[in-house]
């Protein structure tokens, strides 16, 4: 197989479009200051002609990256690199974006813009075969909990955050709501599709109500900037698989801290179970699951009374809103199987008492007011 081979784009990438040559790949490094390569490797994570994502790296020192998105800017360059900078103040490894002598990250390349970044040369999460996924995910949840504890409302982005409610995302703007706003709608349409008129008007009801109370206070809770998309698709391991680092901050933005975390706790239904246990039980692990991964954030992360109550507010949006969960309440309606025992989840959750969703915090000193 030829250089030529190995750089050609994944079938995703637009026809229409011109891939950069190998030829093209030095002219623009070397208008970073970078001259030859030995070898470039293409990584193609294009999702459509809207998206194109082409990382070409360049002798494991350095990422060239071809993309169309509309909303990386001079200045977004900019914020994120004073937010990753954050990021290894705080020990992580994460790349840093490279200027040209002019000071400047964006190089436009025909249709696409160009810009470089350093290359780090770890493992991420979702390319190897893990010991310990729940320690690793601990380790991430920590480590946010930390970030917010230590950069809590500094030097915020006026970019939001892919959790966001309220005020929109990158993501959300096409759509113009917020993307928990968005499954909720779906769910809603779904259950009345299936005739579950009742259940999708106290759901609705539920749903009014609480957005408003988190609408009353939400500008006055605590903020960051995230790097906002920590799958382990982005999950950087050492050699002992221990978190290390994040790659890709093209979602980094600002998010309400307590929302932050409830939504990295989420909620675990038991997916994975395929056989009847009971709609209450499923509820009850999953509630124990989020407090569980809550109360050890919340034990770095010290957050306020008022962020206590919002946090029972988020929770309700993620446990019938998140993606994962619109997900599983829309294929158990399909499929059939556990039809009836999942979809009697929405119905426990339209009536769930507030106190369920509350967090003890074991370190209670850890608790204050500013």
């Amino acid at each position: 197989m030829t250089e030529n081979d190995t750089l050609k784009p994944s079938e995703q990438f637009p026809k229409e479009m011109e891939a950069p040559k190998r030829v093209d790949i030095l002219s623009e490094l070397s208008k970073f200051g970078k001259n030859g390569a030995n070898t470039i490797e293409l990584i193609d994570s294009t999702h459509t002609a809207a998206d194109v994502r082409l990382n070409y790296i360049i002798d494991k020192k350095w990422v060239l990256r071809f993309c169309n998105a509309p909303d990386m800017t001079e200045r977004r360059m900019v914020d994120l690199s004073r937010l990753i900078r954050r990021y290894q103040v705080m020990g992580l490894k994460c790349p840093q974006f490279i200027a040209d002598d002019n000071g400047k990250y964006l190089h436009p390349w025909k249709q696409l813009l160009c810009y470089l970044s350093e290359y780090v040369d770890l493992p991420l999460a979702g390319n190897v075969e893990l010991k310990d996924v729940d320690q690793l995910n601990r380790q991430v949840r920590e480590s946010v909990a930390l970030f917010a504890e230590t950069y809590r409302d500094v030097d915020l982005s006026e970019t939001m955050g892919m959790y966001s409610l309220f005020e929109l995302s990158p993501l959300d703007i096409p759509n113009g709501i917020d993307e928990k706003q968005d499954n909720f709608n779906q769910l809603i349409r779904l259950l009345r599709s299936e005739g579950e008129d009742e259940l999708a008007n106290r759901l609705e009801i539920r749903h009014t109500d609480i957005r408003r109370k988190l609408q009353a206070i939400y500008r006055e809770l605590p903020r960051c900037v995230f790097q906002a998309d920590e799958n382990f698709s982005n999950v950087l391991i050492d050699d002992a698989q221990h978190f290390a680092g994040f790659i890709d901050f093209n979602l980094a933005g600002t998010e309400v801290i307590i929302n932050q975390l409830v939504n990295l706790a989420g909620f675990d239904y038991d997916e994975k179970q395929t056989a009847p246990e009971g709609a209450e039980a499923r509820l009850e692990l999953a509630i124990r699951h989020f407090q569980n991964h809550m109360s050890r954030m919340l034990q770095v992360y010290r957050a306020t009374e008022k962020e206590q109550q919002a946090l029972i507010w988020y929770a309700w949006i993620v446990m019938v809103a998140q993606w994962p969960n619109f997900c599983l309440f829309e294929k158990a309606i399909h499929d059939g199987t556990l039809k009836e025992e999942i979809c009697e989840l929405p119905s426990l959750i339209a009536d769930l008492p507030e106190e369920r969703l509350s967090v003890r915090v074991s370190e209670v000193e850890n608790r204050r007011e500013p």
